[in-house]
């Protein structure tokens, strides 16, 4: 065990100087990295410790939990907190510190289940420079500056740090559950769990690859050793492992991603799916013949399963348009360090002609990794002037010119623009968690479309006192916008950089979120039709807005999940709120809880009696939350009882 221990910190030391700059820098020279994502909900999240609640600044007001998994964030956002880092040091230290833990996770799971020290050892080394993946792959290759590893590059230029964080974590909770399930073991029972859910509280495509992982241990495990019981500690290890997640990972959470998973991947094929229940069929079937009662063949088919599967989904996306589950060519990480594994068997105890194969491809490997391993530190280049930036003058300008607006933002600085000051957007940063898919809507038809009066109705539906336009000239990255000029002589501009970036004036009656409207019309309007030629509803949505009660209504936020609205109604009339609809949304006034409702815009629409109001909003914890904490404070006390039984 002290060996072990060693050889996992010796890991972890070595990488640790290999990425060394990565825990000490804020902000890479790469602006098309949706880091400043992350990084500005680290920020807004240790602004309001311990749960937020709601996040007012996206998607036109969004659940926080919905957003994403909340392990990464919570981490980082604690050591801003208590550690005095910056947001963007924190996420960058955090993901340096579980790259490094990947080393010692893949040394774990060959060590448990290879039984072998050196070939351990020898795994986890090589997985901090070999990247078989840039051999079979043309475009990684190209993409990764000096051939560093391809989980590494994937973090440096692309902030794929949730992904790789989860993969560092599952391995240890892999190699856990490897000894868990074969014996009575309480105590690796209960780490197996913590660390299954640790690794989903990261990342769902983490989640994916856990839920692929897994099964295919159980039944390897169990047909080399037999028995029902390790039937029974799976189950154990899954109820326990969504125990732990349950105060995030509730129903509704798992109903909207699964909906919104559309709108970030394309929908698996049939014959990509038979083909994999083929191939799965296939291993069960090799399996029980070369492994029924044999445990020394455990480990061996287990892997075999898993580079087939894995490798099924990457090299069948690359080359022959695979398709079965999520997109597929995310799992080439996974594939990767499995690839790095078989070298090493092949070299080990393969026949002459696959030893020699094992062995060309490790040469190979570090022939092409040999620029990364003499310049390790050189991947890493830091922008230490982030405020000569596009996206950090037109925040800027946002914050001090139009605060507490919403404007609609995209591209590179829909990703940057919360790093550093509370702009709130029609968009978002992960399109998994949005709640109103209206605004997904929306957001496609501005970006692709060129009907200018259509997408002015859009932005006054959705509450925008403004829009970004980013012109070819931009220093900005992706110039999402198509039709950079179709607001031309439309909308009134606020603010031209000279650098091809114009901010426009959305015309609106009245600032603010909140509107006095005739009741009857609002519940009238039309519903906003999935297609092209929504203009004449969308013009309906907004003029019922618009053009109104001549009633101002004032709104203030008096923290991400209360908003104060002051309003004077009088008979047949209601108070719409340009913020996303919850059914946990309540609404207050002299005491009494008002009716709250939602419209076709999937917006709040509150139905005071007349006369003058002091109306509070108030965002309260679902239901399903509060259950799920209970049911994860008595998981926490099932792993101490199980840990306690280790010990005693």
């Amino acid at each position: 065990m002290r060996s072990a221990a060693l050889d996992a910190a010796l890991l972890v030391l070595v990488a640790a100087v290999l990425v060394w700059p990565l825990f000490q820098v804020e902000y890479f020279d790469n602006w098309m990295s949706i880091d400043g994502a992350f990084i500005g909900d680290i920020r807004f999240l240790s602004e309001h410790l311990p749960d937020p609640g709601w996040a007012p600044y996206f998607y036109c007001g969004n659940r926080y939990d919905y957003l994403y998994p909340p392990a990464m964030r919570y981490a980082s956002a604690m050591l801003v907190r208590f550690a005095g880092f910056s947001p963007a040091r924190a996420y960058h230290f955090y993901s340096a510190l579980l790259y490094c833990l990947s080393a010692a996770g893949l040394y774990a799971l060959v060590r448990v289940a290879g039984r072998s020290r050196f070939r351990a050892a020898a795994a986890g080394l090589a997985s901090l420079a070999l990247s078989p993946a840039l051999l079979f792959f043309k475009p990684i290759r190209d993409d990764s500056a000096l051939h560093m590893p391809q989980r590494l590059n994937v973090i440096v230029k692309w902030g794929e740090v949730p992904h790789m964080s989860a993969l560092a974590v599952l391995l240890f909770a892999l190699a856990a559950a490897w000894v868990a399930l074969r014996g009575r073991r309480p105590g690796m029972l209960a780490l197996s769990a913590v660390l299954c859910a640790l690794s989903v509280s990261n990342n769902f495509y983490g989640a994916t690859v856990l839920a692929l992982f897994f099964p295919l241990m159980v039944w390897t495990l169990w047909v080399a050793y037999g028995g029902t019981g390790i039937w029974w500690r799976a189950l154990a290890i899954a109820g326990l492992s969504y125990g732990l997640t349950a105060w995030w990972l509730t129903p509704s959470y798992l109903r909207l991603t699964a909906a919104n998973l559309k709108l970030v991947a394309l929908p698996g094929d049939t014959r990509s799916r038979l083909l994999a229940l083929g191939v799965l069929a296939l291993f069960a079937v090799i399996s029980l013949w070369l492994g029924r009662r044999k445990p020394e063949r455990a480990w061996p088919l287990f892997f075999s399963g898993s580079l087939a599967l894995f490798g099924l989904n990457a090299l069948g996306a690359y080359y022959f348009d695979f398709h079965a589950l999520g997109v597929a060519t995310r799992y080439v990480p996974e594939f990767d360090l499995l690839l790095v594994v078989a070298a090493l068997e092949c070299v080990r105890r393969g026949p002459v002609l696959l030893r020699s194969a094992g062995g060309l491809l490790l040469g190979a490997l570090l022939f092409l990794a040999w620029p990364y391993l003499l310049h390790p530190w050189s991947v890493y280049v830091p922008d230490r002037h982030p405020e000569r930036r596009v996206e950090y003058k037109l925040a800027g300008w946002l914050d001090r010119n139009l605060p507490g607006a919403r404007v609609y933002t995209a591209s590179s600085l829909g990703f940057w623009s919360n790093v550093w000051y509370d702009v709130a957007q029609v968009g978002g940063i992960s399109d998994q968690g949005m709640q109103n898919q209206t605004v997904a809507l929306a957001n496609w038809q501005i970006l692709m479309g060129d009907k200018g009066l259509r997408d002015v109705y859009w932005l006054q539906a959705l509450g925008a006192d403004a829009i970004v336009v980013h012109g070819k000239g931009s220093q900005e990255v992706y110039h999402a916008i198509r039709a950079e000029r179709k607001f031309e002589g439309r909308l009134p501009v606020l603010f031209d950089s000279g650098e091809d970036d114009i901010i426009y004036r959305v015309p609106r009656r009245f600032p603010g979120l909140a509107r006095v409207v005739e009741r009857r019309r609002m519940e009238t309007l039309p519903e906003i039709p999935w297609s092209e030629d929504n203009e004449p509803q969308l013009r309906a949505y907004a003029e019922a807005l618009e053009q109104g009660p001549d009633s101002p209504a004032s709104t203030g936020w008096l923290g991400p999940r209360a908003l104060k609205i002051q309003a004077r109604v009088r008979e047949g009339e209601s108070v719409a709120v340009q913020i996303t609809y919850d059914p946990w949304w309540r609404a207050y006034s002299d005491g009494k809880r008002l009716p709250v409702r939602n419209d076709v815009m999937g917006f709040l629409r509150i139905d005071p009696p007349p006369g003058r109001h002091d109306i509070r909003l108030q965002f309260e914890t679902p239901l399903e939350n509060r259950l799920g904490r209970a049911v994860t404070f008595m998981s926490l006390g099932v792993v101490c009882f199980l840990l306690a039984r280790r010990s005693s």
